[in-house]
């Protein structure tokens, strides 16, 4: 008979009471750092203390502050929100841990999912939340922690709770994949430049992340990569105090930002957030730093999706003003993306956007990876959602709602069956470090110093591999021209 009753794990902390089902244990909610309110906003994530208490975890805590789009979902946020979640298969020892580090653009999101899913295939999964918007990345004069990227340190410090702790949970600290999609696998390429994160996971999966897109800068220079519409790079003081001037802060003193509640301060946020390159924890856009080897170098899989662009609208980049660059740069473009542009010029300008920020990382980092001698591996998904353009492909974060969503509201489907086999690759990684095959149509998916090349999930957009390279090695020049923008790159 299904039903819930009290599970309890005793960790140093206290006693984590969560939740048994038939065949997984469910803990959510459980605090693994001491929660940034009050004297500890905009510092660095501090360990929860030792305590005797019972730490009840049968629900899901607080979402980090952000802007809701369903205004009855306010009361579940709270600044209070350093929290994470973990499924775990019943009677488990040393079973792989995945880490699952959730999207929105560094400015929304949350570690909600069905991550029974996992735990239901013999992997013990964890969904921490950690801080966003200017709450989780701000550099101004008056913020005296130099980490700047407070989100991303909230990520390490759960990776240490993690090693400390999920032994208790059955899971083994020494097999830990860090994985996530969109800004959760930026944040992946980002936990793999920093030196101090090297051995708190030991695998890496970037589902559409951007570690070839531009950051934020601490303290711009002249000799800076260039913005993405080759414009001076973006100085993270002048962004950080214009969401505070938007919340209505125009000569802020730290008091009053310190005593300011956290909606209101996340209330001036406008589009995505974006990492910065702060100096002490992120020193360069992750794509030049895996270029240098000086990344941690472990197995990899990464890739995107076809329609990844979908995502535009969201960045506030301005399509007429995205094409002017292209144009300006070469107008070989038009001839890449003539089919896209054929059934309409914002399809066109999506399509190239989302190969700009999401295919070209996943496809100059993998290498990177593959020059240090480990297993990388590429895939791209291609399947159109029912009910979406015929030949669109896949939007942004279809991937995710495949894994997590697809089992449950579409049972039996195909798409509930291409999330199972999506989920099972992806845990195969976790178990050996290698990635199982996906498609039907592809026998063997070797990592790219073997050989191997891109692992095609469907083929709907009809984006054939040679005409995939192509438009890579275009987008490759353009990179080039940002990130070295004294040397001519045209191609």
């Amino acid at each position: 008979m299904t039903g819930a009753f009290e599970a309890q794990v005793q960790l140093l902390q206290g006693t984590i009471c969560g939740v048994n089902r038939d065949d997984y244990r469910r803990f959510c909610g459980i605090p693994y750092a001491r929660q940034p309110v009050g004297p500890l906003r905009w510092c660095a994530p501090k360990p929860v203390s030792p305590g005797r208490d019972l730490i009840p975890a049968e629900n899901f805590g607080p979402m980090a502050p952000q802007v809701l789009e369903d205004v009855k979902d306010s009361g579940s946020t709270s600044e209070a929100c350093l929290n994470l979640n973990i499924w775990t298969p019943r009677a488990t020892t040393k079973a792989p841990v995945m880490v699952w580090i959730h999207g929105g653009g560094f400015c929304q999101g949350s570690n909600r999912i069905r991550g029974s899913l996992f735990a239901q295939s013999g992997v013990v999964l964890v969904a921490p939340n950690y801080r966003l918007g200017v709450l989780g990345f701000a550099a101004h004069p008056l913020i005296k922690d130099p980490g700047a990227n407070f989100g991303l340190l909230d990520l390490m410090q759960a990776l240490r709770w993690v090693q400390e702790n999920i032994e208790q949970f059955g899971g083994d600290p020494s097999n830990v994949t860090i994985f996530g999609v969109s800004a959760g696998g930026a944040a992946v390429n980002l936990l793999m430049t920093i030196p101090s994160a090297e051995g708190l996971f030991h695998k890496a999966i970037a589902q559409s992340g951007y570690g070839t897109w531009p950051l934020l800068r601490g303290h711009p220079a002249q000799a800076d990569p260039l913005d993405i519409l080759h414009r001076a790079s973006q100085s993270a003081e002048e962004s950080t105090a214009a969401v505070f001037e938007r919340a209505g802060f125009e000569d802020p003193d730290l008091a009053s930002l310190m005593n300011a509640a956290p909606e209101r301060l996340v209330g001036g946020q406008r589009g995505f957030q974006l990492p910065i390159v702060d100096g002490h924890y992120v020193t360069e856009e992750p794509g030049l730093v895996f270029e240098q080897g000086r990344m941690v170098s472990v197995p990899y899989l990464t890739g995107a999706n076809s329609f990844d662009g979908s995502v535009m609208p969201s960045y506030q980049l301005e399509p007429g003003a995205y094409s002017v660059v292209l144009d300006d740069f070469s107008l070989q473009w038009r001839t890449l993306y003539g089919a896209d542009l054929d059934e309409g010029e914002t399809r066109g300008i999506q399509r190239v956007f989302g190969d700009e920020r999401y295919l070209l990382s996943a496809a100059l980092l993998a290498d990177a990876v593959a020059k240090t001698g480990e297993d990388a591996f590429l895939y791209y998904l291609d399947i159109t959602p029912p009910g979406f353009p015929e030949r669109l492909g896949s939007p942004h974060g279809f991937d995710a709602f495949l894994m997590f969503e697809s089992a449950a509201l579409y049972p039996e489907s195909v798409e509930a069956k291409l999330g199972q086999n999506i989920r099972e690759a992806w845990i195969c990684v976790a178990q050996s470090g290698r990635a199982a095959v996906i498609s039907e149509d592809d026998k063997d998916w070797r990592p790219i110093r073997d050989g191997g090349a891109w692992h095609h999930i469907g083929g709907a957009s009809g984006i054939s591999s040679s005409k995939m390279n192509e438009r890579l090695d275009w987008l490759k020049h353009r990179y080039r021209a940002r990130v070295a923008p004294s040397v001519d790159h045209a191609p």
